[in-house]
């Protein structure tokens, strides 16, 4: 699992990169836009990290959903939709603390309750089964607290709550009591990233759009990241 993850973060890395900060992250950001990205790893079957693992989804779950955290490049969590969060001297708990005024792209705001949705969601759908496994519940004792309850001390759990493998689900679109494995909202995706799906053709296209109601103050940079869906001339057609 630990290779998989890796080689995940390491793509997501580059494209939040690109979306977040512009082309180069070591020159002066410039506003507005686009990029044009080829990529050959095959279209994806859904936008929704939490029912899917693969690169395909990940690269695009990860523009549209925001995560509790995100990691610098030394791998230490860095705050996101989490401004704080803290893991108990027990190690069976982890209490986040969700950044004020953040809100979906349909204008709905982000409260605890859509994170422990969220969890719950990934733990049984994710394939990653071991990353939230020892997770017990979600209390939300207020709109912006979230806490993790653990059957043990588990040290993977922060890096399971990055961008790849935790995308937040708005609850009030994906737990309408639909089978979320096969719910529409997978390719018609409703996050808090910082970019929107704005067109997606099937092996050819994705067309993703900066989400102004995005929770960092100006940010994305980018008006728009377009994906190019190419064949991969080493795998048999």
């Amino acid at each position: 699992m630990y290779t998989k993850i890796t080689r995940y973060f390491f793509l997501i890395a580059v494209l939040l990169i690109i979306g977040l900060t512009g082309l180069d992250a070591f020159a002066e950001p410039r506003r507005g836009g686009r990029v044009v990205i080829s990529y050959g790893g095959g279209t994806p079957r859904y936008f929704n990290p939490a029912v899917q693992s693969g690169t395909s989804t990940a690269i695009v779950g990860t523009q549209i959903f925001a995560s509790p955290l995100r990691y610098d490049e030394n791998w230490n969590p860095i705050p996101y939709l989490a401004q704080t969060w803290k893991v108990s001297e027990d190690g069976r708990s982890v209490t986040l603390k969700l950044v004020g005024g953040a809100t979906f792209h349909d204008g709905r705001p982000i409260t605890s309750e859509d994170v422990a949705f969220s969890i719950m969601a990934v733990k049984k759908y994710h394939p990653f089964k071991p990353m939230f496994a020892p997770v017990e519940r979600v209390d939300t004792p207020d709109p912006h607290t979230a806490i993790i309850r653990l059957s043990h001390p588990h040290p993977a759990i922060l890096l399971a709550m990055s961008p790849a493998l935790l995308p937040i689900l708005p609850k009030h679109v994906y737990g309408d009591g639909q089978d979320l494995k096969t719910h529409p909202a997978n390719l018609a995706p409703v996050g808090s990233g910082p970019f929107k799906l704005a067109k997606y053709i099937p092996g050819k296209t994705i067309v993703l759009e900066r989400n102004d109601r995005y929770f960092i103050p100006g940010r994305p940079y980018l008006d728009k990241i377009i994906i190019r869906l190419e064949k991969d001339p080493n795998r048999n057609s």
